[in-house]
């Protein structure tokens, strides 16, 4: 998504390369200047967004500020870093092209990931933006949204087995966590339904004791400025033999406070680094937005123009709505309609995508109340689960506190419950 806004200019960071790919990677990096949303203690900044706004000027300033609770996971080392990243907000680092055709889909861009009860918005609009040098873009309509009905709607996508590839055979419920969820899996240790988890990264404990005790691992290629990453393939075929069974591409290339990149750019990633494991390991698109304009499908769309002989087992989306514009069952029929005419059409036109099937790999109601998520999920996941065309999906509800663990982390919250059991 995942979902943040990201500074105008690269900031060089310093770092090894088991603190930014995790310590099971034996190798030396050797590109260090990354890009910001490649350093996870932004995430925590801007998951706390109003805090980090509070905080992060003085601390720039005078270091010795008292970081506030909600911040003080962020190692010590990487504050002053990440506040420059978080400060430096005001244009995405690269422009994406502009867009060939109208939307697929209503313009909806994920915003920074928060409690389940509370969403950061902007003066313009009481919708979530994330998009500094536009007027925030208006969400699914809640009027052109039926309330949803838990029977699976049909889809047109073809059943045509791609030629060459992996089908990915694993359960269809993920897990999404960071450095920041210390051994919250613990919580789902028990649960018949976690299949696997990812945290954006390739280690499978991007943080110690940061933990993922159950299911399999998959993994997100993450490529510097230069867009590289040299340990990527060989890692990725060492965690192949312990469990991998798939693996992300680009973590939304079109999003500008995520992996940012131009079409043409994520299809240089995507041939370099996951193609070459075509029938290894199941491989996923691009993860793109629910967004309009350049964003989304539509990104997705002239990506391909760049990467034509590409192959695809699976292709990857995320979709997220504010509560405040819709209720919670047409938060629901959003999803579905998403998955089953706008993702399906798109899949329909290109035979690369005909017969892959979906991974919902990130979805959310944001700004939802715990009691608001938990009928969210109540009412989706029994259609996600059986609905044939979806391979696998991950809730935005995370292994963080407020999210699918409760505030104090002694347990799971309501949705984190269902999420666990349903």
């Amino acid at each position: 998504m995942q979902l943040f806004t990201f500074p105008s200019i690269l900031l060089t960071l310093s770092v090894l390369a088991s603190e930014v790919f995790g310590a099971a990677v034996h190798h030396v990096h050797r590109h260090t200047s990354l890009t910001c949303y490649e350093d996870n203690s932004l995430r925590a900044l801007e998951r706390y967004a109003s805090d980090a706004a509070a905080f992060c000027p003085k601390y720039l300033k005078a270091p010795t500020q008292q970081v506030p609770k909600n911040l003080a996971g962020v190692p010590a080392s990487r504050l002053s870093s990440a506040c420059t990243c978080f400060e430096k907000t005001a244009a995405p680092v690269n422009p994406v092209s502009s867009p060939t055709k109208s939307p697929t889909s209503p313009p909806v861009v994920p915003p920074t990931p928060t409690s389940l009860s509370t969403v950061k918005t902007t003066s313009a609009s009481s919708s979530v933006s994330t998009v500094p040098t536009t007027a925030a873009l208006p969400p699914t309509s809640a009027t052109s949204i039926k309330p949803s009905s838990t029977s699976s709607s049909s889809s047109t996508v073809p059943t045509t087995v791609p030629s060459k590839g992996k089908a990915y055979t694993g359960g269809k419920r993920g897990l999404v966590y960071d450095y920041k969820s210390q051994d919250f899996s613990r919580f789902f240790k028990d649960s018949k339904k976690i299949a696997f988890g990812s945290d954006w990264g390739l280690a499978r404990s991007p943080a110690p004791g940061v933990t993922l005790d159950i299911g399999a691992f998959v993994p997100t290629i993450r490529v510097d400025s230069s867009l590289k990453n040299d340990g990527w393939l060989a890692a990725v075929k060492s965690l192949i033999s312990s469990g991998t069974s798939m693996v992300f591409a680009s973590n939304e290339p079109d999003n500008a406070s995520q992996s940012n990149l131009t079409p043409s750019q994520a299809a240089t990633v995507y041939k370099t680094y996951i193609q070459p494991l075509a029938g290894l390991v199941t491989i996923a698109s691009p993860a793109v937005t629910n967004g309009g304009g350049a964003t989304g499908l539509n990104f997705l769309e002239n990506f391909l123009s760049s990467c034509s002989d590409c192959h695809f087992d699976i292709i990857n989306v995320h979709h997220y709505v504010n509560r405040g514009d819709v209720n919670v069952d047409q938060a629901v029929s959003a999803v579905q309609s998403f998955l089953t005419k706008d993702v399906a059409a798109f899949q329909a036109k290109h035979p690369q995508f005909q017969g892959s099937k979906i991974c919902l790999g990130e979805f959310w109601l944001w700004g939802a109340s715990d009691a608001d998520g938990k009928e969210y999920l109540s009412k989706l996941l029994p259609w996600l689960d059986g609905n044939a065309n979806v391979a696998c999906y991950q809730a935005f509800g995370g292994l963080w506190e407020g999210n699918f663990v409760n505030g104090d982390g002694s347990g799971l919250s309501l949705s984190g419950q269902v999420y666990r059991d349903l």
